[in-house]
Parts: structure tokens; sequence; C-alpha cells
């Protein structure tokens, strides 16, 4: 988790609410590295960083205070480098880059692929593989927005922040990066959805040699 480069502790307040405390610090982060933006945008993005449950900030001890502050700077950090100002294309191509270089890394992966689609009769492997690739990865991503509760929910919240669609996209965007890297037994997320994803949907052939590999899985 990164470092705060910002730290919330030299902020002076006094009888603010701890969700008051960081909105205030929010504003303060967004107006000196987003100038460009609305302050409904800003508020916007400040009300997607806390969360819906500002009583919960009360309720934290300091540590686990830090954890969350270093939480919201983890998000935004992703909103920020990869999707906030952006136009939508370029957000989505963003995405894609860098979740695809999530599962592109895993050999199994990529032989699994190669192994579900029948290579066409012009270019080449590599290229074939590569398409392939690009294709199954939006179709997981498809998937999880359509049926992953957690993200679900997250749609229906973001949806509430802002009538700007350009910017529920580019939270969106966000939201689904976070959530497919978070880390299970040392792997990305979204590396147990790929392989779900290809263990549900290719031939037998490719179910048999999924089954085979798959037991890490635990799918």
């Amino acid at each position: 988790m990164p470092t705060l480069k910002y730290p919330f502790g030299e902020y002076n307040f006094t009888t603010a609410t701890v969700a008051e405390k960081l909105a205030q610090y929010w504003r303060s982060r967004l107006e000196a590295e987003c100038p460009q933006q609305s302050v409904a945008s800003k508020e916007s993005i400040i009300r997607w960083l806390l969360g819906s449950d500002l009583k919960r900030f009360d309720l934290l001890h300091s540590k686990d205070l830090d954890i969350a502050v270093q939480l919201m700077e983890y998000h935004y950090r992703i909103l920020h480098q990869r999707y906030l100002g952006k136009e939508r294309e370029a957000a989505y191509r963003n995405l894609i880059i860098r979740l695809g270089s999530a599962v592109t890394q895993r050999n199994k992966i990529q032989t699994w692929v190669a192994m579900s689609r029948d290579c066409p009769l012009g270019g080449s492997l590599w290229e074939h593989r590569q398409r392939t690739m690009l294709d199954v990865l939006q179709e997981v991503l498809q998937e999880i927005l359509q049926s992953d509760s957690y993200m679900q929910q997250q749609m229906v919240c973001i949806s509430k922040l802002t009538t700007d669609t350009q910017l529920r996209n580019l939270l969106l965007f966000a939201s689904l990066e976070e959530y497919c890297l978070r880390p299970i037994r040392n792997l990305p997320l979204l590396v147990y959805r790929f392989v779900k994803y290809l263990y549900h949907t290719q031939h037998n052939s490719l179910t048999q040699v999924l089954r085979n590999d798959l037991l890490p899985f635990d799918l």
C-alpha cells in the first residue's frame, strides 16, 4: 500500500467529525492536483473515496483509520493515474492494458486461450493469441459487471454520486481495476475469474486440460 504524500495527520481540525476531516483533506488534494475538474466532479470523487457509511470512520481505532486512509489513497491513485481527465475510449484502453498485464504473464492462461479458439487463416499465431486474449478478457470483464454482486453494488453507488456519464465511467473503470487486482493467495482476483470463465465455456478437450491443471485454483 502506498505511503500518503500528504499525511492526513498534518491537518489540524477541532470539532469536525472524522468524515468531515477526510472530506476537507481530499478537497485540498483535488484542488491542488486536479484543478481542471469542476467543483461538482471533485465532490463526487470525494464521496466515491469515502463511501456511503461515513459514521464508520468515527468508530475506527487509529491503526484501522490509517489503513482506511491508505486504501482511499490507493483508489485515488488508480483514478488519477489512468482515468481522470481521459476520454472514455482512452480510459477503457488503459483499463484493458492494466488488467491484460495481470493475465498475459500467466503462461498457462496463454496456452489455454490459444487452445480454446481456432487459429484464423491469416495472421501469425502470436497475433492470434494476442487478439483472443483481448477478446476473452473483455468477455470476462463483461461477465463480472453483469453478475458479480460487489461490482453490481459499486455501479449502483456510482450512479448515485453523479449524473455526469463520463465521470461515472471513469469511477467505474477505477473501481473495476481495484477489484480485479485484489490479491487472493498471491494471485489477482482477475486470474481466478479468467480461469473460471475458460473452464466453464470451452470445449471438452480444453475442459479436460483445465480440469487437470486448475486444482490449485480450487474452482
